[in-house]
């Protein structure tokens, strides 16, 4: 019987069953008929030198598991005229998951740092990178202590910029 490892190194196609049994040592026994596992719609069949590759099924795409109800313009969606972004004044580490909701909703969200010491302000925007980095939005600096943290595919645009700019929350030239 083979140990776990090479069951392992066999279930996730680093090594093949034939040579497994070739290295097995004859004392084992009689060796045991493996019975291949249908296939998936996913997985093509390949030749025993080229390895296994899963395709991903045709209709899944980055884009599509996006919200599709919004109409986009050469992949960047405006930010919708009923949706405002979000002014998030920092005052604990526990903020951060306050913005990591409005983020995954969809929902621009400006960080107001200004109130905040050194080492929270380090650390919420740590997160807010990994959390960018992870979702594929967009950080960037609208003002002294401010940041603007995006979703994917979204802009504000001049309306929303001027609403935030007559509450203090973004400047036109940094």
């Amino acid at each position: 019987m083979s140990s776990l490892f090479s069951k392992a190194l066999v279930y996730l196609g680093l090594v093949d069953e034939a040579e497994m049994d070739a290295d097995a040592p004859a004392d084992q026994g009689p060796a045991r008929q493996a019975v291949p596992a249908p296939a998936p719609e996913n997985v093509r069949s390949l030749g025993p030198d080229e390895g296994r590759r899963v395709e991903p099924p045709a209709s899944a795409s980055r884009t599509s598991a996006r919200r599709s109800d919004v109409p986009s313009v050469a992949g960047v969606r405006p930010i919708r005229p009923e949706s405002r972004a979000d002014i998030l004044v920092i005052d604990e580490f526990g903020d951060a998951k306050i913005l990591a909701d409005r983020v995954r909703e969809l929902v621009p969200v400006v960080l107001d740092f200004r109130t905040a010491d050194e080492d929270l302000v380090r650390r919420v925007v740590d997160f807010s990178s990994g959390l960018i980095y992870a979702l594929d939005g967009t950080m960037s600096k609208v003002g002294e202590g401010l940041v603007l943290v995006l979703p994917p595919n979204m802009t504000l645009d001049e309306t929303e910029k001027r609403r935030l700019a007559s509450l203090g929350a973004y400047e036109e030239r940094i």
